[in-house]
C-alpha cells in the first residue's frame, strides 16, 4: 500500500496526519519526508546510546528520547536518532521543547543531510549543546560543541574505539568502545 502525504501542511496537519502511521516521517518545508529503514549497525549503536546515556544521567533530571520523538526547528519537524532534554512533565508531547543533546547514527541514504540541512537546523536551536554524528560501521564521530556560546564551523572529528566523547553540559563521558560494542 502507498501513502500520499498531502501536497503542503502544517506543522499541526502534519502531527495529526502521522499519527494513525507506523512508518517514520519528518516534517521539512512544509511536506512529510519518509524516514528511511535502517541496519542493524544503525539500530545498535542508537541502542547503545540510549542505554548508556539513561545509566549515566539522573532520570529526574533529564529525559533520553528516541524512537520517532521530534524536534520544531523552524518550518520543520526533524527526528534524530536520540535527543536529551531536561525532563519534562507532559508524557503526551509530540515534540522536544530544550534539547541538550541531539545524536544523528548515520545511513548511507542520509549521510547529506545530517551532515548539511540537519546540522545547520540543529545547530540553530538555543537550547542546544552538543550535536554528535555518528558512524555505525567504523568507529567514527563528529561532534560540534557549543564553545563560548558559539558553534565551530568544522566538527571535531573522534576516530578509534578508544575516544571519549566528553559531554560536560550534561557531565558525562561516553567510551567509543561501548557505543561500538556489538558492532565493531
Amino acid at each position: 500500500m502507498n501513502v500520499h502525504a498531502p501536497l503542503s501542511m502544517s506543522k499541526a496537519a502534519f502531527l495529526a496526519w502521522i499519527e494513525p502511521r507506523e512508518e517514520f516521517y519528518e516534517y521539512a518545508g512544509g511536506r512529510a519526508i519518509m524516514m528511511v529503514r535502517v541496519t542493524r549497525n544503525h539500530s545498535q549503536a542508537t541502542g547503545n546510546l540510549v542505554s548508556i546515556l539513561k545509566r549515566n544521567l539522573d532520570a529526574d533530571r533529564y529525559d533520553v528520547a528516541t524512537d520517532g520523538f521530534a524536534i520544531g526547528i523552524g518550518d520543520s519537524l526533524r527526528v534524530p536518532d536520540v535527543i536529551v532534554e531536561p525532563r519534562q512533565v507532559d508524557g503526551n508531547a509530540l515534540e522536544a521543547k530544550a534539547p541538550i543533546l541531539i545524536v544523528e547514527v548515520l545511513s548511507p541514504g542520509t549521510l547529506h543531510v545530517d551532515f548539511g540541512e540537519k546540522r545547520q537546523e540543529y545547530l540553530s536551536l538555543p537550547t542546544l549543546d552538543t550535536y554528535l554524528v555518528v558512524s555505525p560501521d567504523e568507529p567514527r564521530a563528529w561532534i560540534w560543541q557549543r564553545t563560548d556560546g558559539a558553534f565551530p564551523s568544522e566538527p571535531q572529528i573522534l576516530e578509534g574505539r578508544d575516544q571519549i566523547i566528553m559531554l560536560p553540559a550534561l557531565g558525562v563521558q561516553i567510551e567509543f568502545s561501548e557505543i561500538c560494542r556489538g558492532i565493531l
